[in-house]
């Protein structure tokens, strides 16, 4: 790669930089807000994702790339084996890293960039920011983590001590199995960039991290180095409405179960619903996914909407009880419409963020193992009634809205970029 790209448009510097962020809704749509404010500043930004986001990036005024075919293809393949098979799982993940590593550092080898954004959960921002020797900035669209793991116990969880060292325990002996270590090994010799002990939640060496969420919803935020910018939730202004019947939700009590992209085949638990909540006086929104069919779903109560797709954004602001699987995406929507929640969390991140919520008395969370229809229906009918959970909403809200969102975020990379020389 060659110098420093920046130039001059109406008397001010404009620079050139690379953004990497490929792994799915909850890692990229919180990203295309700063994008769209840096390329209306002037940045040319160049967006490596996958093909499924072209659209959405290229409204941004970025160009659009695809990270490579068969990683893509990987990503999707392993998607279901976290929990069933974590150590194949975890191995593909790290082949699918290194393959769109090594294709984008092909395409770009005769390109010039200033600096590099990439998502913070991925090691592929790490690897070409030490290969290219550009300034770094990683992009956090969950809570972020330091590279120690006994603080990330902290910061992820209260009070239980006995559980947090028993999943540091288990943790570090997943990371020493031979298989991993060998592949760790292979990575660190390729790219020259040791992995920190804690790579599973923080790839590495950066310069500056950008947090989508404030400091008060991130636990114990006040442990973090000065590099860590909180900045909020970027939250865009309306979803695709498409044929949804918007107006029919005008001026009722609203409930709204979604439970995201990844995780949202869960036919027995809409049928739970539809028994909790058949007799509600109101409307209740059920986005089930492109993967379950109305025909599974069997009779509708009436007082249902049932859609593949449903806008979430315009829905939330219609919504009084928002039942979620808590993926950082939805839950950040929600409380910026101070909608308290009820949570069903599955998989990855959405305990940990389902934990904080409660901490901070946003939401009920219901446990998702051993569900009933009794349960959802008491959870809802406690939201409901108890204006405590609204409350609670509001202060967090109250914190987002005084982190800056998007255009702080904008601002903390001009002035990083424009102060900060290269490695």
């Amino acid at each position: 790669m060659g110098s420093r790209t920046t130039f001059i448009m109406g008397g001010k510097q404009m620079a050139k930089a690379l953004y990497i962020s490929m792994l799915g809704e909850g890692h990229v749509n919180p990203t295309l807000g700063l994008v769209t404010d840096l390329v209306k500043r002037g940045e040319q930004i160049v967006y490596y994702s996958s093909n499924h986001f072209q659209e959405k990036i290229e409204q941004t005024g970025a160009i659009f790339r695809p990270v490579d075919q068969r990683a893509q293809e990987i990503l999707q393949e392993i998607s279901n084996l976290i929990n069933s098979q974590p150590v194949e799982f975890f191995l593909q993940f790290l082949h699918a890293m290194e393959m769109i590593t090594d294709t984008i550092q092909n395409e770009i080898t005769n390109e010039t960039y200033d600096y590099l954004l990439y998502d913070a959960q991925t090691m592929v921002g790490t690897w070409i920011a030490h290969q290219c020797k550009l300034l770094s900035i990683a992009t956090w669209t969950t809570f972020a983590f330091s590279n120690d793991p006994h603080e990330n116990m902290t910061l992820t969880d209260s009070d239980d001590e006995k559980g947090k060292l028993e999943r540091l325990a288990t943790l570090q002996n997943f990371l020493q199995l031979e298989k991993i270590q060998e592949c760790k090994k292979q990575l660190e010799n390729k790219y020259k960039v040791p992995f920190p002990g804690f790579f599973l939640s923080n790839p590495g060496p950066v310069d500056l991290n950008i947090v989508f969420t404030s400091s008060y919803f991130q636990r114990n935020s006040e442990q973090f180095d000065d590099n860590y910018i909180f900045v909020g939730p970027s939250i865009p202004d309306s979803s695709h409405l498409g044929d949804f019947p918007i107006d029919e939700l005008t001026g009722k009590q609203v409930i709204f179960i979604s439970m995201g992209t990844i995780v949202n085949q869960q036919l027995e638990l809409y049928q739970k619903c539809f028994t909790a909540l058949k007799d509600v006086d109101g409307k209740v929104v059920l986005s089930i996914g492109k993967n379950t069919t109305m025909e599974e779903l069997g009779d509708i109560p009436d007082n249902f909407i049932v859609r593949h797709y449903v806008p979430q954004i315009d829905v939330l602001r219609h919504t009084n009880v928002f039942i979620s699987h808590c993926g950082m995406n939805s839950i950040s929507e929600s409380l910026y419409f101070e909608v308290p929640l009820v949570m069903l969390p599955i998989v990855n991140d959405q305990p940990m963020i389902a934990r904080r919520v409660k901490e901070l008395g946003a939401g009920v969370l219901l446990d998702f193992e051993n569900l009933s229809s009794e349960d959802i229906k008491q959870a809802v009918h406690e939201v409901l009634e108890n204006p405590i959970y609204q409350e609670k909403a509001k202060k967090i809200i109250q914190s987002f809205h005084k982190s800056g969102g998007r255009q702080r975020a904008a601002d903390e990379v001009f002035k990083f970029t424009r102060t900060i020389t290269k490695r």
